[in-house]
């Protein structure tokens, strides 16, 4: 699988607008992605949990200059996903 990331410790700007575009403008679906190839550079197959979600969606915002997301707003938009 081929990650758009290359590194666990950046996230930069053309990093953060690729994986937007690949969700098509979707945040949340770019963070879960993000956070997905994480750990597939870490050595790990397993799904993120909530926490590595936000902390995804922490660097995806914060590549782009914006503010940081409130994990329980994220945890909420996520479970509402789950339930759709």
């Amino acid at each position: 699988m081929t990650t758009i990331i290359e590194s666990l410790e950046t996230v930069s700007l053309e990093d953060a607008l690729a994986y937007l575009d690949t969700a098509e403008g979707d945040e949340l679906m770019a963070a879960f992605s993000l956070a997905r190839d994480r750990n597939l550079l870490d050595g790990s197959d397993k799904e993120p949990d909530e926490a590595e979600v936000h902390h995804a969606l922490f660097l995806l915002r914060r590549a782009r200059g914006l503010t940081a997301p409130s994990f329980d707003l994220m945890r909420v938009q996520l479970r509402q996903r789950v339930a759709a």
